[in-house]
């Protein structure tokens, strides 16, 4: 639970940053816990997997962002529409190399380019069953450097200045 509330958190952040609204800073927050929803859908045993899942269990993995979308597909309530809208694309990639879609740039919404840094961010900075956590700059450094490719170039930026009105010292490592 902690995860989702972080990712809510640092999206809004990161949103803020970007100069959104306060209502979309405001919903951005709201929606972005619910990111992995969809992975109620998912079997506990690849869940729940302590090893490095197999390319089977990772296809089973990556449908969760179709599962969570169709949850919350159709409701014409803002709220949930933008929860579809991130569950569905928080994996998606600037390059097009993500998923579901393959969308790139900025086909995907800006919600989900959001909350794919945070989530990401998050991940690693946090200690799972198959991983160490890193550290915040070790992090940074790491997304960071996949501006332009796995991010939005001025998401990563707007993340880049939240971190640092943490106190970070973020510099590219020599």
């Amino acid at each position: 639970g902690e995860h989702t509330r972080r990712v809510g958190r640092l999206s809004a952040a990161i949103a803020q940053e970007l100069g959104l609204g306060p209502d979309e800073v405001t919903l951005i927050q709201q929606v972005a816990p619910l990111h992995d929803v969809g992975k109620i859908g998912i079997p506990d045993d690849i869940l729940l997997c302590p090893n490095q899942l197999t390319p089977e269990q990772v296809q089973v993995m990556r449908s969760h962002t179709e599962i969570g979308g169709n949850l919350m597909a159709g409701s014409g309530i803002p709220l949930l529409d933008m929860a579809e809208e991130i569950a569905r694309t928080h994996h998606e990639r600037w390059d097009g190399s993500g998923y579901p879609a393959g969308l790139s740039g900025k086909e995907i919404p800006i919600a989900g380019r959001i909350v794919a840094v945070a989530d990401s961010y998050d991940a690693v900075t946090h200690r799972r069953p198959y991983k160490p956590a890193w550290t915040a700059e070790e992090a940074w450094w790491e997304i960071a450097r996949k501006a332009g490719a796995d991010f939005d170039p001025d998401v990563i930026d707007a993340f880049t200045e939240v971190l640092r009105s943490t106190g970070l010292n973020l510099e590219a490592p020599s």
